[in-house]
């Protein structure tokens, strides 16, 4: 069914663009969470468990955005190449927002809403310095998701005394899903 907007056919019915937007929201909010400084590491044994319907919560919302995408280049001319670029980089971007769903944004509520003093146990992956500007001297880790991988703002003495595989005791507030970094040690 078909709803006119603006004097368009809208190829995506309200309840779909509403579902979409339940859907993809919670991975957003999780990306915020880290832009805004919060340290949320998921715990490897939920990244392992959950990586499969990770896979699966990123392919629906990026088959229903590329289905959109399709059905909108019937009403939308795409000879503006930003239009296009975001045509083609929709689905992708909507493939990590549902995978962030089940790997990031399940484990952060409840670590949110339950959480307690817990720690959690993980692999260095480096430890060498600065990665970039919005992260110094920070540690990344083995096995997590992009973007959830690494601890900025870490202490020279601690980084230091880590070793590439080697393994770190990461404390803070969560739970065995997944933790908010308070410190870590060697």
């Amino acid at each position: 069914m078909e709803s006119k907007e603006g004097g368009r056919a809208n190829p995506l019915s309200k309840p779909v663009r509403i579902l979409l937007a339940v859907w993809l929201l919670p991975g957003l909010l999780a990306i915020f969470v880290r832009m805004a400084g919060f340290i949320f590491l998921p715990s490897i044994e939920w990244t392992s468990h959950a990586a499969l319907p990770s896979i699966v919560a990123g392919l629906l919302p990026a088959a229903l955005v590329s289905w959109f995408a399709l059905k909108v280049m019937d009403f939308i001319p795409i000879g503006d190449g930003k239009m296009a670029i975001g045509m083609l980089l929709s689905p992708f971007i909507a493939y990590y927002l549902g995978k962030n769903l089940v790997a990031i944004a399940l484990p952060m509520t409840l670590a949110i809403v339950a959480g307690h003093q817990v720690e959690l146990s993980f692999t260095v992956a480096h430890a060498d310095g600065w990665r970039d500007m919005k992260c110094r001297t920070s540690v990344e880790l083995e096995g997590l998701p992009f973007l959830f991988n690494e601890i900025c703002g870490v202490r020279e003495d601690i980084r230091t005394s880590l070793l590439p595989g080697g393994p770190t005791i990461v404390t803070g507030r969560g739970t065995s899903l997944g933790l908010f970094v308070k410190s870590l040690r060697p």
